[in-house]
């Protein structure tokens, strides 16, 4: 089985009107400003997913921080994916400082939705504050054997709409206070699997935490993965495409790119997102 644990869905309301969407919604502004930034309908996601052989995948939204907006978007999201509950699995989405953030995800989460994600913030690092903020959702998700998928990117390299100023540091305390959940950290987590090589505790505090392959054709070197793989293991890197970034073929590609055997490819496909989120 293949499964995508990270796909942006737009609702009719986004992709209809998509200049009212943007107004008051700094997060999705700095991303979909620009025309060209593809939004994604229901029936385009199913069709990317057919093409690619993908069998499911966990779809989100956005990082709303007005709580008409959000409210409105997640209540659709979880109408959405209940017409297709073998194939699309909700995440509630928006800005973790917003203060009806907690709120908004206990009801999603009581509602049957599968998880909360992909949480960003795009104009400051992770500060003390927002680890506690996303800490205690964290919290929610535990308590529920729910999964948290978190944005960070890499501190290094070009700049490019939605990198934040994270450091590694930030993302480390973030992944301590968040022990205990099912905690997925996109874009290959910034980089930060490579730190497993640390002595001591860095290793153990991974233990709860898996890493997506969201834009990593763009970020990372083919090499980055399969390095990555064998320092941790493949079962701990999970398929996301950020579809409609790109789609499921564009990481074939890279995965046949970094050399990767059978064997850990299917466990990124598809068999480690299996056993850490309960789907088998």
């Amino acid at each position: 089985m293949k499964i995508d644990v990270h796909i942006h869905l737009s609702s009719p309301e986004l992709i209809r009107d998509r200049g009212a969407a943007l107004d008051g919604e700094p997060g999705l502004k700095v991303l979909y400003s620009d025309p060209s930034a593809r939004l994604a309908s229901t029936s385009e996601v199913l069709k990317a997913m057919d093409e690619g052989g993908v069998d499911k995948a966990l779809v989100t939204g956005f990082s709303f921080q007005k709580e008409d907006n959000a409210r409105r978007y997640n209540d659709w999201l979880l109408d959405e994916c209940s017409r297709y509950p073998e194939r699309l699995l909700p995440l509630a989405s928006f800005d973790p400082r917003a203060p009806f953030a907690h709120d908004l995800a206990q009801g999603f989460l009581q509602a049957g939705g599968f998880g909360l994600g992909e949480l960003c913030v795009y104009d400051e690092g992770i500060t003390p504050d927002l680890v506690e903020r996303l800490g205690a959702l964290a919290d929610l998700c535990r308590d529920r054997d729910a999964p948290l998928l978190i944005h960070v990117n890499e501190p290094i390299g070009h700049q490019y709409p939605g990198k934040a100023p994270i450091e590694i540091s930030e993302i480390y305390a973030l992944v301590k206070r968040c022990a205990g959940a099912k905690l997925i950290l996109a874009h290959f987590g910034g980089g930060i699997p490579f730190f497993a090589t640390l002595k001591k505790e860095v290793r153990e505090n991974f233990s709860h935490v898996r890493f997506d392959t969201a834009a990593m054709p763009y970020l990372f070197h083919p090499q980055a993965l399969s390095l990555a793989a064998e320092i941790l293991g493949a079962e701990r890197f999970l398929f996301g495409t950020d579809y409609p970034l790109l789609k499921p073929e564009r990481y074939y590609r890279y995965f046949a790119d970094a050399g990767l055997s059978s064997e850990d490819t299917e466990q990124i496909l598809g068999l480690a997102a299996e056993s850490f989120l309960g789907l088998r």
